[in-house]
């Protein structure tokens, strides 16, 4: 009689762990949110921020809206380590941002300003979240307006510590 009392103690134990709820907040999903002249785009499709993949720019990371080849996306090139709070703005040297539309149109920084602040850098294998909104222009000069731009991913770099 006392081997089924204390075997059932250990089940109603194990039970009682095994059946207890979780608190902790779900992992974060990268992302960017933005409008375009009104219009909402979400990316789920992402491309962490590395550092050995960007062309003029220490930092630089993708979104995009599915994985062809063909899919609209933008991309931020950040000069140096991002610094939170700075404004990183058109004519910053080394700074970088285009947008491919869905009919791949790509628009680049125009004469009006566009900006990319850090409200959070986490350095290598932890998050990066911000805020960007500015206008863009195409090859044929349409502009393009971005406005409530929020993003948040992940940091990859390679050749650091």
């Amino acid at each position: 009689m006392k081997k089924i009392a204390i075997l059932g103690i250990c089940l109603l134990m194990i039970a009682s762990v095994a059946c207890k709820k979780k608190t902790e907040d779900p992992a974060p999903v990268p992302y960017a949110y933005f409008k375009v002249d009104g219009v909402a785009k979400s990316y789920t499709v992402y491309s962490k921020f590395t550092k050995d993949l960007c062309s003029t720019s220490t930092f630089c990371c993708r979104f995009s809206s599915n994985n062809t080849e063909t899919a609209a996306q933008m991309k931020f090139g950040i000069p140096g380590d991002p610094v939170v709070g700075l404004v990183y703005k058109t004519g910053d040297y080394r700074f970088s941002c285009f947008y491919f539309d869905d009919a791949q149109v790509r628009y680049d920084f125009a004469t009006a300003p566009f900006s990319v602040v850090f409200t959070q850098w986490d350095g290598q294998g932890g998050w990066a979240r911000g805020n960007f909104s500015g206008w863009l222009k195409s090859p044929t000069n349409d502009s393009i307006h971005i406005t409530d731009g929020y993003f948040q991913n992940m940091i990859w770099t390679m050749g650091t510590k």
